[in-house]
């Protein structure tokens, strides 16, 4: 049976509202849990499958106490999109964030379809790094827009290996309608560029319309994956309109943290939680768009103190 109350949280000293779904996590937000005098150290490598190689970005401090978080990037992005949150979180375990098949870093494949195959795709590469060992058997698992579903079905695939999950801003389209106008838009495969026009949507998103707190040098790096998955993001768009996802939200059986920015899928994602066994949903009413270049250290605020019970 759903349930819910709400109780203030503030950022900065504004306040904000925080819904609580089912099993609640009371305990208060403390002070700031990163620490800025101690940096974790980032690395990269790639990982072997079947088919290719899967592109891992990795932040780590000195010393682990904490199982690992594996993070699931927005499509068309690679997990460097997590880059200063990632900062933010590896104050004591290991923090990873992979690219899917074809974009950032990763070799492409042709071997998935759908959300459940790419999920058992991570997995594979999860197991394969391996990111697990005697002292932390399980994983967390975060994932924002596309990686939200990701994160999710992963979590519902491997409930052995998955501990936690953290959901942000999920892209759930209950109504058809919706849905099916959202993938018309994205769906179509879509020959390389001839003309500079071409890329001037991209560049408007990254750029032009980016948070005033977003520095350019970031923006721009996020420009060029949008270009760089030019072929690569239909795929995931595909899989990600075709995913069942109220029947699967049923059956997570992890505890699940739900950060709602109110950009434009802030209705989806109160939604989505509420399809959720045990959840605990915040609303981040003063976070919109760029939220992990802009409010990297509160979001990580928030989401330590769950991680790490």
């Amino acid at each position: 049976m759903y349930k819910a109350r709400q109780m203030t949280l503030w950022f900065a000293g504004v306040a904000r509202l925080l819904t609580v779904s089912l099993t609640v996590l009371c305990t208060p937000l403390g002070e700031s849990s990163t620490d800025s005098s101690s940096q974790p150290q980032f690395s990269k490598a790639y990982i072997d499958v079947d088919w290719g190689q899967i592109h891992l970005l990795q932040a780590a401090p000195d010393l682990i106490t904490q199982p690992p978080l594996v993070c699931f990037p927005p499509n068309p992005f690679s997990g460097n999109y997590y880059r200063q949150l990632m900062a933010s979180l590896a104050v004591n375990r290991r923090v990873v964030a992979l690219d899917y098949p074809g974009l950032g870093q990763s070799d492409a494949s042709t071997t998935w379809r759908t959300v459940g195959e790419l999920a058992d795709i991570m997995i594979d590469a999860i197991e394969s790094a391996p990111l697990t060992d005697e002292h932390h058997r399980s994983i967390d698992v975060c994932g924002y827009h596309t990686g939200a579903m990701v994160a999710a079905e992963v979590a519902i695939r491997r409930p052995d290996l998955v501990r936690r999950v953290v959901l942000i801003g999920v892209p759930y389209f209950a109504d058809k309608a919706e849905n099916d106008a959202e993938l018309l838009s994205v769906m179509q495969d879509r020959p390389l560029p001839t003309e500079l026009a071409a890329l001037e949507s991209s560049w408007r998103f990254t750029i032009e319309e980016r948070h005033p707190d977003v520095v350019l040098e970031r923006a721009y790096e996020n420009f060029l994956e949008s270009a760089g998955a030019w072929q690569a993001r239909a795929p995931v768009y595909r899989a990600l309109h075709g995913y069942a996802a109220a029947d699967r939200a049923a059956l997570i059986s992890q505890p699940v943290l739900v950060l709602n920015p109110h950009g434009g899928l802030k209705t989806h994602t109160r939604a989505y939680a509420q399809l959720i066994q045990n959840v605990t949903l915040v609303e981040l009413p003063n976070l919109t768009y760029g939220v992990f270049d802009v409010a990297a250290v509160q979001i990580a605020d928030i989401m330590l103190p769950y991680l790490d019970r």
